[in-house]
């Protein structure tokens, strides 16, 4: 949420809170982090701090104090504390061209070799080593889900190619694995997307009404998912 962000790009982390005393919270990230990246000065990076459950959820925003060992993110809360109803984003159960690259490396790393990638592709395309297959999946603006072998241990960060079929270079997302449970001899993965241009969400969107048409299904929009939007109510533009 910081003012000097990249507003072109969406990015999220996710996390547990630990520890909490007044107006501090500290919050435990689920992977590594090069806490360098990040810097220490109070009030340089800020965050929409969101929590769920049930379709209700709280946001408020917070600035960052300090990354400490242990991949801890310790906040300071501000602003105003919202409620809202999360919208949940259309998904559908498709065979999209998918290439799934899997690091077991930091954030600050991938969201490094993210950004190269995403900017390698709107001069060239896509890079030759990356091959896409044809792969059933369950995808949304907000992630996907795939099936892979059940003796298999998935990375929890990994970059997805999608291809949505719009004659434009695949998606490119960075994501987060969000749960794995075992099915018919496989391991069903969700992953939620933390690092994309919000122009290739609107593509997967379309992407997703699309295939909702051409199969009968009633054709739902993406209305106000808080999950992705990344303002707080209080600060959108009044209704025209």
């Amino acid at each position: 949420m910081s003012e000097e962000r990249d507003q072109a790009h969406f990015e999220s982390l996710s996390g547990y809170v630990v520890a909490s005393h007044a107006d501090i919270l500290e919050l435990y990230i689920l992977y590594p982090v090069d806490y360098d990246h990040f810097g220490t000065a109070e009030g340089k990076t800020s965050y929409k701090l969101t929590s769920e459950s049930l379709g209700n959820g709280i946001q408020v925003m917070t600035d960052l104090i300090k990354v400490m060992a242990g991949n801890i993110f310790q906040l300071r809360l501000r602003g105003n504390l919202e409620l809202f109803q999360r919208r949940a984003a259309p998904r559908i159960t498709t065979t999209v061209k998918l290439f799934n690259l899997q690091r077991d490396l930091s954030l600050s790393f991938l969201r490094k070799e993210w950004k190269r990638i995403v900017e390698y592709m709107q001069s060239k395309g896509l890079p030759p080593a990356i091959i896409l297959k044809d792969t059933s999946v369950n995808l949304s603006i907000g992630g996907i889900g795939l099936s892979i072998e059940a003796t298999a241990n998935p990375s929890p960060l990994s970059i997805f190619f999608i291809d949505v079929a719009d004659g434009l270079p695949p998606v490119c997302a960075l994501a987060e694995i969000a749960w794995n449970k075992p099915e018919n001899g496989e391991l069903i993965c969700g992953h939620r997307f933390i690092q994309i241009l919000k122009s290739d969400q609107e593509r997967i969107g379309r992407y997703v009404q699309e295939i909702q048409k051409k199969s009968g299904e009633s054709i739902t929009a993406a209305k106000a998912n808080w999950e992705l939007l990344d303002r707080m109510s209080c600060d959108s533009p009044e209704p025209k």
